[in-house]
């Protein structure tokens, strides 16, 4: 989910917290426990200090350390010590566990998003991912507001109750339809060796990467068909070029947030651009998401573009601003 989601998340729970009759009967804990969900529903998105190291090291380490499971008590700890520093007469139990689960909820969701977290961490490196939602979810959206506009005409506490039944209920839906038809494409594509589901905003729509020993297909799942709009044969040009460029830092740090990243060499008059794709994310055949290594005509790595590439205004200035590190380094 992504911050402006998790906010409102985090002011639904301190809507339900008001269930809670230690809380509902004493207006400091309330707003203790409103500025203790909100803060928690964002604390593990705390990691964009990594921004301050690089958008490499930020990429390298979201959702990482601070989304895994030894960290949701310390942000529990964290949030609700300081705001019970400026309220002190409120009840710290009570503080906590709701911040405790705003923390939960917050790395709870993110796993259910094409992204996933490194949850396991530090026992296991592994991305977990069910790819039940998209990032921003319109239905979990409207079920907070709708709560917010009933406010005055029901008890919030019950009221928010019922509907986080409904988001989890909506959630359980989701996710079994994924799971469902994600057996459906192996059974049909019994020699793929993986199929990834990026889910839409529509329900039982998905984006569809299927990998087989030969390419990769791109498609589109709906109302129980798959449509390949696209396919990309599995070809590295320059494998030990393609092997080397592993090692620069930002492709290292690139390749650390995804299991689907692909490497595609273009070769130009003074040297050669790595692209290294992340193959969830695609815009036609068109890839935002990757790094570009720029590289000497003698295998020199020069500078390297780590991000998103929001048009192709922003694709050709990266480019360009590559290409001139190539071309001076060889002038």
């Amino acid at each position: 989910m992504d911050t402006s989601s998790h906010i409102i998340m985090g002011l639904g729970l301190a809507a339900l917290a008001q269930i809670d009759p230690v809380v509902a009967n004493d207006s400091t804990l309330s707003q203790a426990v409103l500025f203790g969900t909100v803060i928690g529903s964002n604390a593990p998105d705390f990691d964009f200090i990594y921004r301050m190291k690089g958008k490499g090291s930020y990429i390298r380490n979201h959702r990482a350390m601070s989304h895994s499971l030894l960290a949701l008590p310390l942000w529990s700890v964290a949030v609700s010590g300081i705001i019970y520093s400026f309220f002190p007469g409120s009840s710290l139990l009570q503080l906590f566990l709701w911040t405790f689960l705003a923390v939960i909820l917050h790395v709870f969701f993110d796993l259910f998003n094409v992204h996933g977290t490194q949850v396991l961490l530090p026992f296991s490196k592994k991305w977990i991912a069910f790819d039940s939602i998209p990032l921003v979810d319109p239905i979990i959206l409207s079920v907070h507001f709708l709560g917010f506009c009933l406010l005055p005409f029901f008890e919030m506490g019950k009221m928010f109750f019922i509907l986080y039944i409904f988001i989890f209920l909506y959630l359980a839906t989701r996710t079994l339809s994924t799971v469902v038809t994600k057996r459906k494409l192996q059974l049909y594509f019994s020699n793929s060796i993986r199929i990834k589901l990026i889910p839409r905003i529509s329900l039982f729509q998905w984006d569809v990467i299927i990998e087989t020993n030969e390419d990769f297909l791109f498609g589109v799942y709906s109302k129980g068909s798959l449509v390949i709009e696209h396919s990309l044969l599995k070809k590295i040009d320059f494998p030990e070029l393609v092997s080397d460029s592993k090692n620069h830092p930002f492709v290292s740090d690139f390749l650390s947030s995804t299991q689907y990243a692909y490497p595609f060499v273009q070769t130009r008059k003074n040297g050669y651009l790595i692209y290294w794709k992340d193959l969830r994310f695609r815009t036609n055949k068109f890839f935002p998401n990757l790094a570009i290594i720029a590289v000497t005509s003698d295998y020199k790595m020069k500078n390297c573009f780590i991000g998103t590439l929001y048009s192709l205004k922003h694709y050709k200035q990266v480019i360009r601003q590559l290409k001139k590190t190539v071309i001076l380094k060889k002038g």
